[in-house]
């Protein structure tokens, strides 16, 4: 029988998914380390994990948000989108503090510990909220599709994130005479 190829607004809200189950990750391996212990290593996945916040807040800002706020006219859907861009300015400021500490400093783990907070609490609403009313919005979501993975790819690469698209995702993007795909969020941490 043949696999059935996932539907563009699928694919959309799987790459985001990705994302918010990796930032969860992270937040969760940093609760059982020790700056003091590892220094290092705390703050190596306190810059991972923020260098892929800024990236993902930044692709649902320029294309997801407004693909999602023009979908979802009306009040609510407004006042959801108004809602997670100041969830995602409330983040990008607890990030601005963390770039300027190291792992010594006193408020170090506090200021990761709320940036963790802020985000799972952010990932709720989006995945319990928006996701949930945009699976039934009309959007071109293949246009979507493509315009976020090759954002992402770019938004990566200004990182320092470099990740190329899996070898089957290349192969489906080309087979279908499509732009090339600028890579899955699913192999991060391969």
């Amino acid at each position: 029988m043949p696999t059935r190829t996932p539907h563009a607004r699928d694919q959309v809200l799987d790459l985001l998914r990705e994302d918010h189950k990796q930032a969860k990750k992270h937040f969760r391996d940093f609760e059982k380390m020790d700056p003091e212990q590892d220094p290092q290593a705390c703050e190596d996945l306190v810059r991972q994990t923020c260098a892929e916040i800024q990236v993902h807040a930044k692709l649902e800002e320029e294309l997801f948000y407004p693909a999602a706020r023009n979908a979802l006219q009306g009040k609510e859907g407004e006042d959801l989108i108004d809602e997670a861009e100041v969830e995602h300015n409330s983040a990008k400021q607890l990030i601005s503090e963390l770039e300027g500490m190291k792992p010594d400093d006193p408020k170090f783990k506090a200021h990761f510990t709320v940036l963790g907070e802020y985000v799972k609490h952010h990932i709720k609403e989006e995945e319990g909220e928006i996701f949930d009313k945009i699976e039934r919005a009309k959007i071109e979501w293949e246009p979507l599709l493509q315009d976020m993975r090759e954002r992402q790819q770019s938004l990566k690469s200004e990182q320092g994130m470099g990740e190329t698209a899996e070898p089957e995702m290349e192969e489906e993007m080309q087979g279908s005479g499509s732009r090339r795909a600028a890579g899955s969020s699913s192999s991060r941490g391969r």
